[in-house]
């Protein structure tokens, strides 16, 4: 399967935002053994946090992440991908759950600004390669194109 025309499909149906994000997580989690969760998170309106919004896997208490904190909290400041293929070597470490070996976060950007950024955990360790970087800026890029607005200024959980 053409994982890059599935995703276009996805982002050019006639579903709501939310739907669409929801599809991306069931597909890249479905059909990626080594994805185990998959989810987005967005800036929260004005604060200096992310919040969840769409996901895969197993529901996670890590539904606001201050800036600077965990992966995701770096990715949010620093606007760059980070790929940790061994979490047990990061200082700067939030734990979604004792299965978790290594994480991979991309940013998303609109008009230059870092809005938000796909999510995805592995219970192996070592797993991610530069294809599944490369599908996952392309997804980000694709994300990029929807009306967000709705999803970033809504109140937290």
């Amino acid at each position: 399967m053409n994982f890059k025309s599935k995703i276009s499909q996805i982002i050019e149906n006639d579903l709501q935002t939310d739907a669409k994000l929801q599809q991306i997580c069931d597909v890249l989690k479905n059909n990626y053994p080594h994805f185990h969760w998959v989810g987005f998170y967005f800036i929260n309106g004005t604060k200096q946090e992310l919040k969840l919004a769409q996901f895969a896997g197993t529901p996670t208490e890590h539904t606001i992440i201050p800036f600077g904190k965990g992966i995701c909290g770096q990715v949010a400041v620093s606007n760059k991908n980070f790929i940790v293929q061994d979490v047990s070597e990061q200082d700067n470490y939030i734990s979604c759950g004792i299965d978790v070996k290594s994480e991979i976060v991309i940013p998303i950007f609109q008009k230059d600004k870092n809005i938000g950024q796909i999510d995805i955990d592995s219970h192996d360790k070592s797993p991610f390669t530069k294809e599944d970087e490369e599908l996952l800026e392309y997804i980000c890029e694709k994300v990029a194109t929807l009306n967000l607005d709705g999803i970033i200024n809504q109140p937290p959980f």
